[in-house]
């Protein structure tokens, strides 16, 4: 038995491979055919025919780096299971000598209690890490999927790198959307829905500081008419061909420093009452900005509920890295959507940290 990754001499197995590929993997779990193309150009990326003599058995579609093996898909011919081939397949792959990975469904039934059997009784062992499979199409949902390796268990650090390499190379690449446009604030722009939209980026923050989104709303409103960060200058829009306001993203060039009497003024000019809270979130979130090293700094990012899962944060994050080689974000770990867009868009973490109320975030950067 032998692999051959695909070439252009056995191109004439591809679409019987192909087609084996999608009948054996639900649509959620592989590519569609635009993806597929995609991935196949990657050097690390192996799609091999798993060949008996002459005689095609099945695939291993694989992701080969210098430290580690990513099998992504494998299967054989129906009427072929069962006879050791499986088997003779895997070691085939356990001959590189290189830490092997591979994801399956909680073991909770007949079927996927009999294929984790499998990989335990080859030598695979089950990791203790939380994982959310790659997402294959644009607004899937989380999978949460076990991860087996070969021959020991992945240290933290370990499954760390190799998520960040997922995310980034292996997953669905940032699509933008069609039919917005990205652009810097205008006069004219609805600026209480733009006050909304900032108001949302941060569940932790705002909702502590003011008694109602009403109150939050116009304060906010009023600081894009004050020199503070979200003075209008620093906003960028995502607007609909009706005009509306799908997105926005604040974000400024560091180094800034925060003025508290600004964020007072927008208080009294809204008629909201201020107490000790402005004090807090000044102290814990503002004041803490605009460090001269962290270069454009992008400080909320948000999409109306009604237009997300459509590419409009992608796009206006490009339109934002676009014009700005090394720049810096915070990002809440319990909104994991959030974080592997910004992995997938090139970012880094940087390091974790208790943020505003000890929410723990990732601190992200950069650089292009």
């Amino acid at each position: 038995m032998r692999l051959e990754r695909l070439s252009k001499s056995n191109q004439h197995l591809f679409e019987q491979a192909f087609a084996l590929y999608q009948a054996s993997f639900p649509p959620e779990e592989r590519r569609d055919d635009a993806e597929q193309q995609r991935v196949l150009k990657k050097d690390a990326y192996h799609f091999d025919f798993i060949m008996l003599g002459d005689t095609f058995v099945g695939v291993m579609l694989y992701w080969e780096t210098e430290d580690f093996i990513f099998l992504e898909h494998f299967t054989t011919l129906p009427a072929l299971r069962g006879k050791g081939y499986g088997k003779r397949a895997l070691d085939l792959l356990k001959a590189k000598n290189k830490l092997i990975l591979l994801e399956i469904e909680p073991p909770a039934d007949e079927i996927t209690q009999r294929r984790y059997n499998f990989y335990k009784r080859n030598g695979f062992v089950m990791n203790p890490h939380h994982h959310i499979q790659a997402k294959y199409h644009l607004g899937d949902e989380d999978l949460e999927l076990k991860v087996l390796t070969y021959p020991r268990v992945m240290e933290k650090d370990e499954y760390c790198a190799f998520y960040g390499y997922m995310t980034r190379e292996i997953g669905i690449q940032p699509s933008e959307a069609s039919g917005i446009t990205v652009r810097k604030l205008k006069d004219g722009d609805d600026l209480n829905q733009v006050a909304k939209l900032i108001y949302l980026t941060d569940p932790y923050v705002y909702p502590n500081w003011f008694d109602s989104i009403g109150d939050g709303i116009k304060v906010l409103r009023r600081m894009i008419d004050l020199p503070t960060l979200y003075n209008r200058e620093n906003i960028t829009v995502a607007v609909m061909p009706d005009g509306f306001v799908a997105g926005i993203i604040v974000s400024k060039q560091t180094p800034f420093v925060e003025d508290i009497q600004y964020i007072r003024q927008a208080f009294a000019l809204a008629g909201v009452a201020m107490d000790e809270r402005t004090d807090f979130v000044f102290d814990a979130y503002y004041a803490k900005m605009g460090d001269a090293t962290d270069g454009h700094y992008i400080a909320n990012v948000a999409v109306d509920e009604n237009y997300r899962k459509r590419g409009i944060a992608a796009a206006m994050m490009n339109y934002v890295m676009a014009g700005n080689p090394h720049c810096t974000l915070e990002s809440v770990i319990a909104n994991p959507g959030s974080w592997r867009l910004y992995l997938r868009l090139g970012f880094k973490i940087a390091f974790e940290y208790p943020g505003v109320h000890a929410v723990p975030c990732y601190k992200m950067y950069y650089k292009k």
